[in-house]
């Protein structure tokens, strides 16, 4: 009788009580679990939200090379494996392929890894229109990517872009100054940088494409701070969201900087050169990382790693090639060590933390 009003009162209370914080405690549990496993979810989400895109671009200076050949594949024989450590290698050609140079070196260069070529420069009118649609008749056929010089109006207002690594790439080449006048009919023919209207074709690729890489043809001097001159135009290209200027000034090697987050060579001299004159013998490979990275509706793009080391070219039997200046005989250049020394010196004259070698 006692356990019936037991069951009848208070332990019927008890029971429900029980009851209720058993559900309340499989309640908050599974809640719990819910929970943790949807921010396990969302966190997975945000990783997997998060894209990272990296590049690795290597810089040469002009290829110049006039003399015949049988074989210009020796010419880079010393320096294609750490082109092919490079995403894109980027060069300056100096004369006209097909009327100043053989398309044999055009071949050599793009087998030797280089997939962009900057063709705007001052001597590049030496054949006239005739010459220039040679010359780019040859470089559509290497599938290289090249700028500078025109067949059309069109052809010259037409920014390509063209991606690596899902990193959209805008490359401009222009030159500062020309040897000849260009033809009024013909303006097309050749990028001549333009104070006004170069930097707001910087600024639309740069609408375009994620990096934007410039090559120019500028004057300048051997052993020497750029002058004013290149600086206002580095300057202009930076502002306008250039990521990387490639300068080639005549036979020179000049600092690397940055300004803001733009990476500037001014001058990277000649990486080969069949040239006698011993100041057209040394230029430098330069290298830069960029990442790209991508976090729901935002976009970074980064450069870092900016590195350059010498190069120099030397006569090996009939024919010149290109070496790093470390691996420059002595024996071929005596005052190599004081060469090197020097010119580094110019190198990080206005940017000491640019890295010297580390390029392979």
């Amino acid at each position: 009788m006692k356990n019936k009003e037991f069951w009848d009162g208070a332990g019927k209370i008890l029971l429900i009580t029980a009851l209720v914080i058993g559900l309340i405690s499989l309640t908050l549990t599974i809640s719990s679990r819910l929970l943790e496993k949807n921010v396990q979810n969302n966190s997975a989400a945000a990783n997997a939200a998060e894209e990272i895109n990296v590049i690795n671009i290597l810089i040469a200076g002009q290829a110049d090379y006039t003399d015949k050949a049988d074989d210009y594949s020796p010419v880079f024989a010393n320096v294609k494996e750490m082109i092919a450590n490079y995403d894109l290698a980027v060069c300056s050609i100096s004369s006209l392929m097909g009327t100043d140079m053989p398309t044999q070196f055009g071949d050599a260069v793009r087998d030797a890894g280089f997939n962009i070529a900057g063709l705007a420069n001052p001597g590049v009118l030496s054949g006239g229109k005739d010459g220039i649609d040679t010359a780019m008749t040859y470089w559509k056929d290497t599938g290289m990517h090249t700028a500078g010089i025109n067949t059309s109006t069109a052809n010259q207002n037409k920014i390509e872009t063209f991606t690596v690594n899902n990193i959209s790439i805008a490359f401009l080449s222009f030159t500062d100054s020309l040897n000849e006048t260009l033809p009024d009919s013909e303006q097309y023919l050749v990028n001549v940088y333009d104070d006004e209207k170069t930097p707001l074709l910087v600024e639309k690729a740069n609408e375009a494409a994620d990096i934007v890489i410039v090559n120019i043809n500028w004057k300048g001097t051997d052993n020497q701070q750029p002058n004013d001159r290149q600086k206002q135009i580095a300057r202009d290209l930076a502002d306008a969201g250039a990521s990387v200027i490639i300068g080639n000034a005549p036979n020179a090697i000049q600092p690397i900087a940055w300004i803001d987050d733009t990476l500037v060579f001014y001058s990277t001299g000649n990486m080969i050169s069949s040239s006698r004159d011993a100041s057209a013998q040394f230029g430098l490979f330069g290298g830069v990382t960029i990442s790209k990275t991508v976090s729901r509706d935002k976009q970074k793009i980064e450069l870092f790693n900016p590195r350059a080391e010498l190069c120099a070219s030397t006569k090996d039997g009939s024919i010149y090639k290109v070496k790093l200046i470390d691996a420059v005989n002595e024996l071929d250049m005596s005052n190599r060590d004081q060469i090197e020394e020097t010119k580094n010196k110019v190198l990080l004259s206005m940017d000491d933390s640019i890295r010297i070698g580390g390029m392979e």
